[in-house]
């Protein structure tokens, strides 16, 4: 099929401008062009840049390519610049790709034109592929440093957490454990009721024990895999934030690679701790499956929504982690994350990552 082309051609001869075009359609182009002739018209027609190859003819009796040249240069377009002469010299030829032309094009030789014309639009191609890859490197390290200052602090908050439950919390249980044991007298009548008071303080304590080993990381994921942890974990959190859970697996292999399944299940729960924070969701729907290339997460609720565009903004700003938490680990483990929200709208997270699975048993 052709190829369409938006042409610009600043050039005082209607006939060159013909033959210039039929070059181009001869080589497979499917050209859209219009032909100018003056400064005013050709100032003109950059106001509105749409145009992806500008062919200039060097000299025109009131004008010439390398003034148009400097116009296109003045208003940092890019566009692919080509000049055409039948009285170019070598040294002009060198003056005018110095001045930032892409090349040029002799009149009497114009089957070059198409060759020259191929080259720089996939010159310019390339261009924006590289600065587009460099904008999206650029991007990616910008997160990547702002989530490392986040996990750096909510590291911190972490610790801060664990060392005061440890210190309110445990502490304080087992401190009162020792100074009831201290005063127990086997001999006493109400020995037996302290004794298990005793008994009743250690069990919380151990319970505490058992809840920050599993905010830390969950048994059930290392023992009994992803399916086992999920659906543990999307009971708990319904049990207190008050929300029906709806958990449904499908094709999902006993284990999987370590990294995938912690992965999926960091994922969802972020997705799932953020539900019960702010959603105010009364249902809340799970779902994992497992194809021949893919693991697929689904997490759904019918909450009150939210702005996704905001939130990457806030991210980006620092106020809050969890989506870029989230997209930063789907990316490093080869995934895709996909959030869908809006305002009074329900929010659905889906994830797919690469089914890797496990060599061996659990790990």
């Amino acid at each position: 099929m052709p190829t369409p082309l938006k042409l610009l051609i600043l050039e005082d001869n209607a006939f060159d401008a013909e033959l210039e075009v039929g070059q181009l359609q001869a080589a497979g182009y499917d050209c859209d062009w219009l032909r100018v002739q003056t400064r005013e018209d050709f100032e003109a027609c950059l106001d509105q840049p749409d145009f992806e190859l500008i062919l200039a003819d060097y000299n025109l009796p009131s004008f010439d390519g390398l003034s148009a040249l400097g116009l296109l240069n003045e208003r940092g377009l890019e566009i692919p610049f080509v000049l055409i002469s039948g009285t170019l010299g070598e040294e002009r030829a060198i003056e005018s790709v110095k001045a930032g032309a892409t090349d040029y094009v002799m009149k009497e030789r114009l089957e070059r034109l198409a060759p020259v014309v191929t080259r720089a639009l996939n010159d310019r191609l390339e261009v924006v592929k590289r600065r587009a890859a460099q904008q999206a490197l650029r991007e990616a390290h910008r997160r990547l440093q702002a989530l490392s200052v986040r996990l750096l602090q909510v590291e911190e908050t972490e610790r801060r957490r664990f060392a005061r439950e440890l210190h309110d919390g445990v502490g304080q249980m087992l401190t009162a454990v020792k100074l009831r044991l201290a005063g127990l007298n086997p001999s006493l009548a109400d020995y037996a009721s302290r004794r298990s008071e005793c008994v009743a303080a250690i069990d919380e304590a151990l319970e505490q024990v058992r809840r920050m080993s599993r905010d830390l990381r969950p048994s059930q994921l290392d023992d009994l895999g992803l399916v086992a942890a999920l659906r543990s974990h999307l009971d708990r959190q319904a049990g207190g934030a008050g929300f029906k859970p709806n958990f449904m697996h499908d094709g999902v292999p006993p284990r999987l690679a370590p990294e995938i399944e912690t992965t999926c299940f960091r994922i969802a729960q972020e997705a799932l701790t953020n539900i019960a924070r702010h959603a105010h969701a009364s249902e809340v729907w799970v779902t994992l499956a497992g194809t021949e290339a893919e693991l697929r997460l689904e997490v759904r609720d019918n909450g009150r929504g939210f702005d996704v565009a905001a939130a990457r903004l806030g991210a980006a700003a620092g106020r809050s982690m969890g989506l870029l938490s989230m997209e930063e680990r789907a990316t490093l483990a080869g995934g895709r994350l996909a959030l869908d929200s809006a305002p009074g709208k329900e929010t659905r997270l889906s994830l797919a990552l690469p089914l890797i699975r496990a060599s061996s048993g659990p790990t």
